[in-house]
């Protein structure tokens, strides 16, 4: 057995890195089931319905309101309904960790002053889109040339699409430019364009996602251009 460390956690809403912000991250998975028993039946029988992905989010509150700053990040959606890219790792971001992959709206964002207590919230958001647990493909890390992350052997072939997240947090450069892919393998040898993110010249985050076959073999492969240029970025993919 190998129990998770709280403290490896990370969470990635839009491009925003919020771990050193938060005490507690819950994620939720829930599927209605519909009972349909007959008066034939001799016990209850069900069918599932719909399924409900929630994330519980509690937090210390930054007291920078400007733009572009933690606070900013998280209020602003609430007034545009914007689907945000949040993507939890319990162990860390680390290549072929553990993702849970939610493409979130904000249900809530609560702040709480109490007595004698530092200024804490609590943010509920909710998946219009489709949500899973998924997997890292590039640590949150600078990227500053053309690349290719890690081979990542997922053991099959899925056919019901996926749903890739790209957190860009910290841009620099001269004419800095960034395009991202996921790409897919039936061998690890042979490679073709699994989904594209649009390019980035700034920090940004976007999910995408795709139907169809998803082959065994995945990873991200970045072609990056301009003067010195750096894109602190994450990558994270989940079969549907």
């Amino acid at each position: 057995m190998a129990f998770i460390n709280a403290q490896q956690t990370r969470v990635l809403y839009g491009n925003v890195a919020l771990a050193c912000y938060l005490r507690s991250v819950q994620p939720q998975a829930s599927i209605d089931m519909l009972d349909i028993t007959t008066l034939c039946d001799t016990s209850r029988q069900f069918t599932s319905s719909l399924r409900d992905y929630m994330l519980n989010l509690d937090g210390f509150l930054d007291d920078d309101a400007t733009t572009g700053s933690v606070v900013e990040a998280l209020t602003a959606p609430i007034d545009t309904g914007a689907v945000v890219p949040t993507s939890v790792a319990p162990d860390g971001f680390a290549a072929g960790n553990s993702v849970w992959v939610i493409p979130a709206h904000t249900l809530s964002f609560e702040p709480v002053s109490s007595v004698a207590e530092v200024v804490t919230f609590s943010m509920s958001l909710g998946s219009g889109l489709p949500a899973a647990t998924g997997i890292s493909l590039i640590d949150l890390a600078a990227l500053t040339s053309t690349g290719n992350g890690g081979t990542i052997d997922q053991t099959a072939a899925t056919s019901n699409g996926a749903v890739g997240h790209l957190h860009i947090t910290a841009a620099s450069g001269t004419t800095p430019q960034i395009d991202m892919i996921v790409e897919h393998s039936t061998n690890g040898s042979d490679w073709s364009t699994l989904l594209s993110f649009a390019s980035a010249s700034t920090i940004t985050s976007e999910v995408v996602s795709v139907t169809g076959t998803v082959n065994r073999y995945v990873r991200a492969s970045y072609t990056v251009s301009g003067t010195t240029p750096s894109f602190t970025s994450q990558v994270s993919l989940a079969r549907l």
